[in-house]
């Protein structure tokens, strides 16, 4: 409002004189972004092209009233941010200190367009931004709000959404990058360089973590870049496959921001001092590349020495886990200790036991919630006490009362640790405890390991059908195509009957509703309402181009010609795409 008034208030007087305009330009600013007149006359002195262009303006309207010469243009510039973008007079302040230029545009054909492409929803060709998210992407780049939208602006987005992979709710932190000298580039240094291929290196993009500076933000196209270096490294140093480098950098690409020395050492760590082959070493750092960027003095040797002595895994010990469970490297030492204990002494294990599990299942041992652990022994030690024991499970397991065969049946099966009680084991047992009462519990435990519908139903089904009298496990454990042998049908036949049978323990065994939690709700009735708006859009445009068909001929023809390079243009990216994947992908 006090623009406005000070626009509409300077008299004839006020634009007789060239230099007593050009001062009422200046205080005008001043006075809109709460600075001093001489700190603002500073920063346009310093951008010499807008403080002559402001000149030349204030010289050619001289006896204009300032309601209708440039205070008018510029104070409808800062009214637009102000109402469409809630910015403060801090903010006005900061955006004309890093783009001054922005006092000479157009309020309607440049400022405006430009805010109502960021604010604008997707469905109809905006970036879906928030005013509060678009205000702080004009703060970080205020060049913007000089570019045109048709030639600069839509052409980012759409690069950054179609070929980069980011979500359009987070291209705004993108737009102040130059798609060709810096978005380009970099995508295509992953997408080759890296020999990641486009779909990857557009995962690896979207998924960044927001924590962290975004890959994108990284100086690729710099031949200098350290990521060019580490690039080289990993492929020729520590000698990793294509896929294996693919794989790091997806999974976490600040790997490239390590130095050769960095890389080089943790490799050295893993062959030498954790005694792993080179090719386990290669295995570690493509499934936990993270482990980079420990150092091997105060975070990789001690919990090398926490697994070998203190643990008691000894050096063999220490070397199965790390090779088997290489997230290790990003467990806290004291959880580890934590998770030792709670088995040793809650659980019951001993220390040769627990050695196997780490050994076999080490996730189960160490991911895993102590609740549901619990959940898991309680069930299992249910099943010795309830189901027969035979010459089998003493040969295995040996005697003893149900809590010490728990213990025994988890060293050898430790899987069992991750199956849910409910929707899993329990079914399981039940079913084989009804179908065949004389199996073990042993037996019936290991065969958890399979599934319900999948597996043991049908072999149950076919295997009396044809009256094969054979143990229900020897028929679990058979290969698909032995057994349909076996039982004299096909492949087919048997996996048309195995859908049904896992449609039936889906229905009788759903899966945990997701709650509806206020997250939840909002995202749901985006979803939806973006789905109206984009019915209603599309269903808009087809009625336009059937009546424009109808009442000219060329302008239906033209629509035609339209369509087909859209289709065209579509599907010379499907193969681009295809092209660029990896084998396999």
């Amino acid at each position: 409002e006090e623009v406005s008034v000070m626009a509409d208030d300077d008299d004839d007087d006020d634009g007789a004189d060239p230099a007593r305009r050009m001062a009422s330009l200046v205080a005008l600013v001043a006075m809109s972004t709460d600075q001093n007149p001489s700190a603002v006359a500073k920063h346009l002195r310093d951008d010499a092209e807008t403080y002559r262009a402001l000149e030349r303006e204030a010289k050619g309207s001289a006896g204009v009233r300032a309601a209708e010469g440039p205070e008018r243009r510029i104070a409808r510039n800062l009214e637009v941010l102000v109402d469409a973008l809630g910015c403060a007079p801090a903010d006005l302040a900061a955006i004309v200190r890093a783009f001054p230029a922005i006092l000479v545009l157009d309020a309607d054909d440049d400022v405006r367009a430009v805010v109502q492409f960021l604010t604008g929803p997707i469905p109809l060709g905006g970036v879906g931004m928030t005013p509060k998210a678009a205000k702080e992407c004009v703060r970080r780049d205020p060049k913007m709000l000089g570019q045109s939208v048709k030639d600069e602006l839509r052409p980012k987005f759409e690069y950054l959404v179609e070929h980069a992979g980011l979500r359009p709710g987070n291209v705004g932190d993108m737009l102040w990058l130059d798609l060709e000298t810096q978005i380009k580039p970099r995508v295509e240094f992953l997408a080759l360089d890296c020999g990641m291929g486009s779909t990857a290196a557009a995962a690896a993009i979207r998924n960044f973590p927001p924590s962290q500076s975004h890959v994108l933000y990284r100086h690729f196209e710099n031949p200098e870049n350290m990521a060019r270096k580490a690039l080289k490294c990993l492929r020729e140093e520590v000698g990793m496959s294509a896929e294996q480098v693919s794989l790091a950098i997806g999974r976490f690409p600040k790997i490239l921001d390590y130095s050769p020395e960095k890389i080089a050492g943790c490799f050295e760590f893993l062959r030498a001092t954790c005694a792993l082959t080179e090719e386990e070493c290669r295995r570690v750092i493509a499934a936990t590349p993270q482990v980079v960027g420990l150092s091997v003095e105060e975070n990789m040797a001690p919990k090398h020495r926490l697994l070998v002595h203190e643990l008691g895994l000894g050096e063999d010990g220490a070397r199965e886990v790390i090779a088997c469970f290489p997230n290790l490297w990003t467990v806290a030492n004291d959880n580890i200790r934590a998770r030792f204990t709670f088995f040793l002494e809650t659980v019951g294990c001993s220390r040769e036991d627990l050695t196997a599990m780490l050994s076999s299942h080490p996730h189960g041992v160490l991911s895993l919630s102590t609740d549901n652990i619990l959940e898991s022994m309680n069930f299992i030690e249910n099943v010795f006490a309830t189901l027969p024991s035979d010459d089998t499970q003493r040969r295995t397991l040996g005697d003893g009362g149900p809590r010490e065969l728990a213990v025994r049946v988890l060293a050898k099966v430790p899987m069992l640790l991750g199956y849910s009680v409910e929707r899993k084991m329990r079914p399981t047992v039940d079913y084989i405890r009804e179908t065949h009462p004389d199996v073990c519990a042993f037996r019936a435990l290991k065969m958890c390991t399979n599934s319900l519908g999948g597996t043991i139903m049908p072999r149950c089904y076919f295997k009396e059908r044809a009256g094969w009298n054979v143990l229900l496990v020897t028929a679990v454990h058979m290969s698909k195509s032995r057994f349909c042998e076996k039982v004299g049908i096909t492949v087919a036949e048997y996996d048309e009957k195995a859908a049904e049978f896992i449609e039936l323990t889906e229905r009788m065994h759903p899966p945990p509703a997701k709650p509806r939690t206020p997250a939840f709700a909002i995202r749901s009735a985006i979803k939806a309402q973006t789905k109206r708006t984009t019915s209603r859009a599309t269903a808009g445009a087809e009625t336009a181009e059937k009546v424009s068909y109808g009442r000219n001929g060329q302008n239906g023809a033209t629509t035609e010609r339209r369509r087909a390079t859209r289709r065209e243009a579509a599907e010379a990216r499907r193969r681009a795409a295809a092209k660029d994947a990896p084998d396999g992908e």
